[in-house]
């Protein structure tokens, strides 16, 4: 009776220390990240019923891409940085009404001149020289009409990253 005791003991033993194994290797810190980052940028995109997010809706407005090639924009790192460094400036001047926290003229202009040719490239979007020289003209000559788009956004329930 002491040795089935012991072997059912011993069995539930090593399962538990096989699950643990296989669960605790497949976790990485990297799977946690890009997890993490998937959940974000599908926050960004979709509301919880599958909806696009105003965030997203506001982004195809302003940049005149189709939906698809939006979404290949945002899975880009340095993209999703822009995007969720925009959104937490919309979250805490909503939050505060402080117009020191959002973004000025010279600021979205540089975004745009600094980060369009490897968006574009990065994409597979064909842009043209002169593509590049209307959509920073375009820019510079729309900036209030830009910052006061994207400070009109419903960010929804979305809530800053917690670094």
């Amino acid at each position: 009776m002491k040795n089935k005791i012991l072997l059912i003991l011993l069995s539930i033993s090593l399962i538990a220390t096989i699950i643990y194994t296989s669960i605790s290797s497949s976790i990485t810190s990297e799977n946690l990240k890009v997890i993490s980052n998937k959940v974000v940028r599908e926050g960004i995109i979709y509301n919880e019923d599958n909806s696009y997010t105003e965030i997203f809706k506001t982004i195809v407005k302003l940049t005149k891409l189709n939906e698809e090639d939006v979404k290949k924009a945002l899975k880009l790192d340095y993209v999703d940085e822009i995007v969720t460094d925009i959104v937490n400036s919309i979250y805490e001047y909503n939050i505060t009404g402080n117009n020191d926290v959002k973004y000025t003229k010279e600021r979205i202009i540089n975004i745009v001149i600094e980060n369009l040719d490897k968006v574009a490239s990065d994409i597979n979007y064909n842009l043209t020289e002169k593509d590049r020289e209307d959509i920073i003209n375009y820019t510079k000559n729309n900036t209030n009409y830009i910052i006061d788009t994207i400070y009109k956004t419903n960010i929804g329930s979305w809530r800053p990253k917690n670094d």
